[in-house]
């Protein structure tokens, strides 16, 4: 095999291996509220971040994601574009992602500004 060939190969593993695990939520215990068709969770955005910077949800569940918004941008849930448009935010708007956790995984939450992108949550959507 060529260098070219064996780096090109591992490429492909690494991007499999990704997919892989991005796809898949180890089970490390399921949220209280699991069996609940609908569930709500609260957040800050601030200069420092979301707090808090993790939501848990199972899939099938009717989700309300508020945030109080302290810091201006851009929301955007990745995964989730189809049922959950980017919002533009300014500093005292209370944002809203209100969908249906229909795919497990784990999916960050972005707060787009004028110079940059920044991970502020990750959304893990387990199986039941």
């Amino acid at each position: 095999m060529t260098s070219r060939t064996s780096r090109l190969a591992a490429i492909v593993a690494l991007a499999g291996l990704l997919v892989a695990t991005t796809a898949c939520v180890q089970q490390t215990g399921l949220p209280s509220d699991c069996d609940a068709s609908q569930v709500e969770r609260t957040a800050t955005l601030s200069e420092g971040g979301l707090d808090p910077d993790d939501f848990d949800v199972c899939k099938g569940q009717s989700i309300t994601i508020t945030i109080t918004v302290e810091y201006a941008g851009e929301l955007h849930l990745h995964g989730y574009d189809d049922q959950v448009p980017e919002q533009e935010v300014e500093v005292g708007d209370v944002a809203e992602f209100a969908f249906t956790a229909s795919r497990a995984g784990q999916f960050p939450i972005e707060l787009h500004t004028d110079t940059d992108e920044i991970d502020l949550a990750i959304l893990t959507v387990h199986e039941r």
